[in-house]
């Protein structure tokens, strides 16, 4: 039966390493999805935001016209007001009924008229009469000039009813348009309150994928430490390894030194030996038996 050859110290941390790797490059994928989720609903985010600031914009120059359109109302309103207050004052200045008076006072010369004529009296008491026709007339001549200043009067006061009506009209206009335009500005605010919605939800949900993001990456960042510490460990033991077989190359190295300088010194004692024999026999100090 043949033994199953057992792993490495070393080849057990390979394969760890690589395991370790492995993990690292899920949990990175993941976090690149999660990364991208959140990227894309950053970018509908600034979309957004760019599509509110338009609105926003709209609004304000709605607001702004309004604005205008309301002074020119109020303005409008106070001029109004304020010749309504003057024609008030115009007709107190008018007095009563002058028109009436002034007629009431001409019957009153023709009825003495025709009593002088028609009614015997004596001369005094036709004189009283005269007197009396002579102190109206002079009455109405005044009443007259007073019926005439009232009579302007009362056309200025017709113009100011004009000004005053056109005035309210004006007014009116100006109103319209302020409601016009405060309905148009609601309408946009309530689109940029929505808008305002769906941007807090997409801070919230990217957040969300963000913090999801970090933690995967958390997970990516300890499988990479660890793998690098592996590794450290792995190049350590292909270090000690290495070494332990150049140790191993030197030793041979050595042996194989010290086996020929051995052999290298054996030849030559025997060389000299047979070189002294040599040189003995041929000076015939060597006798042979």
């Amino acid at each position: 039966m043949v033994r199953k050859k057992s792993k490495s110290e070393l080849e057990m941390a390979e394969i760890k390493f690589r395991s370790l790797l492995d993990k690292r490059d899920a949990f990175n994928d993941e976090a690149n999805v999660s990364r991208d989720e959140r990227d894309t609903l950053n970018e509908e985010r600034r979309e957004l935001n760019e599509k509110m600031q338009t609105l926003k914009e709209q609004r304000d120059s709605l607001v702004a016209e309004m604005r205008l359109h309301k002074k020119e109302r109020n303005e409008c309103q106070m001029k109004a007001k304020e010749l309504i207050e003057f024609r008030r004052k115009k007709r107190k200045e008018m007095g009563g009924n002058l028109g009436a008076n002034l007629d009431r006072m001409r019957t009153d010369i023709e009825n003495l008229q025709n009593k002088q004529e028609t009614v015997p009296m004596g001369l005094k008491d036709e004189n009283l009469v005269l007197e009396e026709i002579k102190r109206k007339r002079k009455d109405i001549e005044e009443y007259e000039k007073l019926f005439q200043e009232q009579e302007r009067i009362s056309t200025d006061i017709e113009s100011l009813d004009d000004s005053i009506n056109l005035f309210f009209q004006k007014a009116d206009a100006e109103h319209e348009l302020v409601v016009k335009l405060s309905e148009e500005a609601h309408i946009i605010h309530e689109k940029i309150v929505g808008l305002v919605k769906e941007i807090s939800h997409l801070i919230s949900e990217s957040n969300k994928k963000h913090d999801e993001f970090s933690a995967i990456r958390e997970k990516a960042d300890y499988y990479h430490n660890r793998a690098m510490e592996m590794r450290e460990k792995i190049l350590s033991k292909r270090k000690e390894k290495r070494e332990e077989a150049k140790k191993a190359r030197d030793l041979i190295k050595k042996q194989n030194i010290e086996t020929r300088e051995a052999l290298d010194s054996k030849e030559k004692k025997e060389k000299a030996a047979d070189d002294a024999l040599k040189t003995l026999l041929e000076k015939g100090k060597v006798e042979m038996k």
